[in-house]
């Protein structure tokens, strides 16, 4: 098992994300997962911006750990 926290998970979802439209079953389901923990903890705000916060490196989930 991997746990994923942080900017590891936002990474994994941003990549996800890019290639949404040649994702297997598997990969779809990790996808949608992954983005109802950060709908759940981020804002709208941070969500619309998420790819640029990664690329700051700001631990968007960290802080709110």
């Amino acid at each position: 098992m991997i746990l994923l926290q942080g900017n590891d998970l936002i990474a994994v979802y941003i990549l996800l994300l890019k290639n949404e439209t040649s994702l297997d079953t598997n990969q779809m389901g990790i996808k949608n997962k992954i983005e109802k923990i950060l709908f759940e903890r981020l804002s709208i705000e941070e969500i619309e911006s998420i790819e640029e916060l990664y690329k700051k490196n700001v631990d968007v989930l960290g802080k709110k750990s």
